[in-house]
C-alpha cells in the first residue's frame, strides 16, 4: 500500500467502512432472526401444550377419557406422522405417552430433562437440545398440568430444530439479499466518487505541474472542478502561487535572455558548468571553437572539448575551491591556441557553479615567438660589435691622457658595459623561456642554495656596508632543485636589496617547509623603500623598473623576470609580500 494512490486508499477506506456497516448489522440480524425463530416456535409450541391440555380436559368432563389410552384417539391420530412432537409425562418422570416413539417404556425417566426440571420447579420450562432417543434436534416447551382423573403432570411439544432453521434461513437470505444488493450499491458508488475525487486531484496535479509553464493559463486552478469547499483555500494558494511564478519566470526569461546576448558578445569562449560538473550554457563564440559545443546542455565538458586538463580542472573544483583561478593552456582542434581561466563561484562555502574563459592567444603567440626570437637573434648580433666596443674603449684608455677624453672614454666604457650584461640578461632569459637550457633538479640542502647566492653577493654587499642574515627556522631540509640556477635566483634577489637597502642595514634570508602544501618557502627581505602595492605585479616583467619609486640606481630591469621564469620552471611561484621594506617570497618543491 506504499505505493497507492490517495484515490485508491480512499476507495479501500470505504469498501472498509461500507463492509463493516453491512456486516455487523447483518450479523447481528442473522442471529436475532434465528432466535426469533426460536421463540416463536417455543411459542407455538406452548400454545399446543395449552391446546392438548384444554382437549384433554373437555374429554375428561364429558367422561370419554380413557386413563390407559391416556391421550385420546382423535388427538392421536392428529398428531401422529405430524411436524409438532407430544409427550406427556407422570409427576415420577415416567413417559406416559410420546406421539415419535412406539414403546414409551423404552424411553428413559425425563424427570431431569432440562425443560421437564424447570416446568416441576417453575410451572413452564423451554430448551433447545438433541434427542439422543431420535437422534435428532428439538426446541422444547413444557408445562405442568393438573387434570382431575388423570396421572398426567407435565405435558411436552416439540418441534424439530430443522424447521426453526429453515424457517430462519428463508428470513436470513431475504436479508442477505438485501445486504448485498446495498453493499454492491455503495461500492459502486464509492468508486464513482474516488473517481471523481480522483479526477478533481489530477486537474489539480496538472495545474501545479504547469505553473512554470509561461504565458500558460493552464497554471489555474478552477474552483468548480474540486471535489470539496476544503480544497478552496489550497486551491487559492496555488493560483496566487501561479501568478507570482509566472511574474518571476518571465523575470527570469528575461534576464537569461540579456545574460545570453552579453556573454554572445564576448569575443571569448564561455563555459557555465553546475556543481556537478554538467554543462549549463555556453556562447557563441565557444561554439565558434569547439562545434559540437552547440547542443552541449547536461553533457560532461569532455564530451565536447578533448582536454583532460579541462575536466581535471573542473573535477579539482569539487572538492578543493581555490583561492586563485586554475589556469592553462590548450590546442582546438583547427589549431588555434586558447588560454583557459576557470573561475569557481562559491556560496555557503561550497561550489554552486565554475565559468571556463577561453582567450584566444593564437595572434599572440605568435607575436611573442617572434619576440623571443627577435631579441635573442639581435642580442646575439649585438654581442661582437659591443666586445668590439669595449675593447678598442679599454686600449684607448692607454693612449689617451686628455683628462676630457679620458671622461669620453669611461662614459663609453660604462655603457657598453651596461649593453653587455642586458644583452646577456636577455640571452639567458630567451634560453629559459625556450626551454632551451635542461634543469638538472635533483634534491639539496635549502642552506646550499642561500649561501651560494650570499657568497656571489659578498662584494656588493661590503660596498655598502650591509649584513647578509640566514634563517632556518627549523634547522636545514632537503628541496628538489637545480643548484646552479636556484642560487642565480638568490643571487638576483640579494643584488635587487643590496641595490636599494640603506647603508648598514641588514638583508634576511630565510627558509622552510610547509609540509601542507609540499613545497619550501624562501624570502628575501630587506628594509628599503619597498614597492607599491599597484606595482608589486609588473615587477616581474622584463624591462619594467621602479627606481623612480625606490630612488636607487638604475638596472636593466631583467633580474626579476628571470628569476621568475626560473622558479616557475621549478613548479613555484614568486610574489612580493606585504611588510616593511621590501620581502620578495617564492617556492619550490620539497624533496
Amino acid at each position: 500500500m506504499k505505493n497507492t494512490t490517495f484515490s485508491i486508499k480512499i476507495f479501500f477506506c470505504f469498501c472498509v467502512v461500507i463492509l463493516f456497516s453491512v456486516l455487523v448489522p447483518c450479523g447481528y440480524f442473522l442471529h436475532s432472526i434465528k432466535q426469533e425463530s426460536i421463540d416463536l416456535t417455543c411459542e407455538e409450541a406452548f400454545r399446543e401444550v395449552a391446546f392438548v391440555r384444554t382437549y384433554i380436559m373437555e374429554e375428561v368432563e364429558k367422561g370419554e377419557f380413557r386413563e390407559r389410552e391416556v391421550l385420546p384417539d382423535t388427538l392421536k391420530n392428529f398428531y401422529s406422522g405430524g411436524k409438532h412432537r407430544v409427550t406427556l409425562i407422570d409427576a415420577e418422570g415416567t413417559v406416559l405417552y410420546d406421539s415419535f416413539a412406539k414403546n414409551v417404556s423404552e424411553l428413559e425417566n425425563h424427570r431431569y430433562h432440562e425443560e421437564v426440571a424447570m416446568a416441576f420447579a417453575d410451572g413452564e420450562g423451554s430448551s433447545v437440545r438433541y434427542s439422543s432417543s431420535l437422534g435428532t434436534s428439538f426446541v422444547y416447551a413444557a408445562k405442568r398440568v393438573s387434570i382431575p382423573g388423570t396421572p398426567i403432570s407435565i405435558i411436552r411439544v416439540a418441534a424439530p430444530l430443522s424447521h426453526v432453521e429453515n424457517h430462519a434461513s428463508n428470513r436470513s437470505r431475504a436479508l442477505m439479499a438485501g445486504a448485498v444488493a446495498a453493499l454492491v450499491f455503495a461500492i459502486a458508488f464509492a468508486a464513482f466518487m474516488s473517481m471523481r475525487f480522483r479526477r478533481s486531484l489530477q486537474l489539480m496535479i496538472s495545474s501545479v505541474e504547469n505553473l512554470a509553464t509561461p504565458g500558460s493559463r493552464s497554471g489555474r486552478i478552477s474552483l468548480r472542478t474540486l471535489p470539496g469547499d476544503e480544497f478552496a483555500p489550497l486551491a487559492s494558494a496555488v493560483n496566487s502561487m501561479a501568478q507570482r511564478m509566472e511574474l518571476q519566470v518571465n523575470h527570469i526569461l528575461a534576464q537569461k535572455a540579456q545574460l545570453d546576448a552579453v556573454l554572445n558578445s564576448i569575443a571569448e569562449g564561455v563555459l557555465v558548468v553546475d556543481h556537478d560538473g554538467c554543462i549549463r550554457s555556453v556562447n557563441a563564440t565557444l561554439v565558434r571553437l569547439f562545434p559540437r559545443a552547440a547542443h552541449a546542455e547536461g553533457m560532461q565538458p569532455v564530451e565536447v572539448i578533448p582536454s583532460p586538463d579541462l575536466q581535471k580542472g573542473i573535477e579539482s573544483l569539487k572538492h578543493d575551491v581555490p583561492e586563485k583561478p586554475v589556469q592553462f593552456e590548450m590546442d582546438n582542434m583547427s589549431g588555434r591556441k586558447l588560454q583557459v581561466l576557470i573561475c569557481p563561484i562559491v556560496g555557503e562555502s561550497k561550489l554552486l557553479m565554475a565559468v571556463a574563459v577561453f582567450h584566444d592567444i593564437t595572434e599572440m603567440s605568435v607575436l611573442m615567438e617572434m619576440r623571443r626570437d627577435f631579441v635573442a637573434n639581435v642580442s646575439h648580433e649585438l654581442r661582437t660589435p659591443l666586445t668590439a666596443i669595449m675593447g678598442y674603449a679599454e686600449s684607448l684608455k692607454r693612449y689617451v691622457s686628455e683628462p676630457r677624453a679620458l671622461h669620453f672614454l669611461e662614459v663609453i666604457d660604462r655603457n657598453s658595459q651596461y649593453m653587455a650584461t642586458m644583452v646577456k640578461d636577455l640571452l639567458q632569459l630567451s634560453s629559459i623561456e625556450n626551454g632551451a637550457i635542461p634543469m638538472d633538479i635533483k634534491p639539496m640542502p635549502a642552506s646550499m642554495a642561500i649561501r651560494g647566492g650570499m657568497d656571489l653577493c659578498r662584494t656588493s654587499a661590503e660596498a655598502k656596508k650591509l649584513e647578509f642574515c640566514e634563517k632556518l627556522t627549523v634547522g636545514d631540509f632537503s628541496i628538489k632543485a637545480d643548484a646552479e640556477y636556484l642560487t642565480r635566483v638568490i643571487r638576483n634577489l640579494l643584488e635587487n636589496a643590496c641595490r636599494y637597502a640603506p647603508e648598514g642595514s641588514q638583508i634576511v634570508i630565510s627558509a622552510e617547509p610547509d609540509k601542507e602544501s609540499g613545497m619550501a618557502v624562501f624570502r628575501v627581505a630587506d628594509s628599503g623603500p619597498g614597492i607599491p602595492p599597484e606595482l608589486r605585479v609588473r615587477v616581474f616583467e622584463r624591462f619594467y623598473r621602479v627606481e623612480k619609486h625606490r630612488g636607487g640606481q638604475i638596472s636593466t630591469g631583467l633580474g626579476l623576470a628571470i628569476c621568475k621564469h626560473i622558479v616557475e620552471r621549478h613548479g613555484g611561484c614568486i610574489s612580493i609580500e606585504d611588510g616593511p621594506g621590501c620581502i620578495v617570497r617564492f617556492t619550490v618543491p620539497l624533496a
